[in-house]
C-alpha cells in the first residue's frame, strides 16, 4: 500500500464515526421531514417542490419511497465516502432540512 493510499484510509477510519452519526442524522432528519411535510399537508399547506409534488400527486402516500430513498442513497455516501468535504456537503444539507422540517412543523400548528 502505498504512503497516500495508508494516510487516506487512516483519515477515513478516524472519520468513521462521525460518519455513523452524520448518516444517523440523515435518515432521522428525512423521517421528520415525511411526518412534518404530511402533517402540513393535512393542515392545508402545499408542496413547494416541484419534484415532490407532482411525486405527491401521482404515486399518493407512495411518494415516500423515494423520499427516503434518495436520504438513504445519501446516508450510504456518507458511510462509503466519509470525507471532510462529503461531511461538509452533506451537514449543510441536513441543517437546512432541519430547518423545512421546522417549518413544516409550524405551518401545521405542531409548534
Amino acid at each position: 500500500m502505498s504512503l497516500q493510499r495508508t494516510a487516506d484510509f487512516q483519515t477515513s477510519n478516524l472519520l468513521l464515526p462521525w460518519a455513523f452519526l452524520l448518516a444517523l442524522s440523515v435518515i432521522t432528519v428525512s423521517i421528520l421531514d415525511v411526518i412534518s411535510t404530511n402533517a402540513g399537508l393535512q393542515a392545508g399547506a402545499v408542496e413547494v417542490n416541484p419534484l415532490f409534488a407532482a411525486l405527491q400527486t401521482s404515486m399518493g402516500e407512495w411518494w415516500v419511497v423515494p423520499k427516503i430513498g434518495l436520504q438513504l442513497i445519501t446516508a450510504a455516501i456518507v458511510l462509503l465516502q466519509p470525507s471532510r468535504t462529503v461531511f461538509a456537503c452533506v451537514g449543510a444539507v441536513v441543517t437546512l432540512n432541519a430547518i423545512v422540517v421546522y417549518n413544516n412543523f409550524g405551518l401545521a400548528g405542531v409548534l
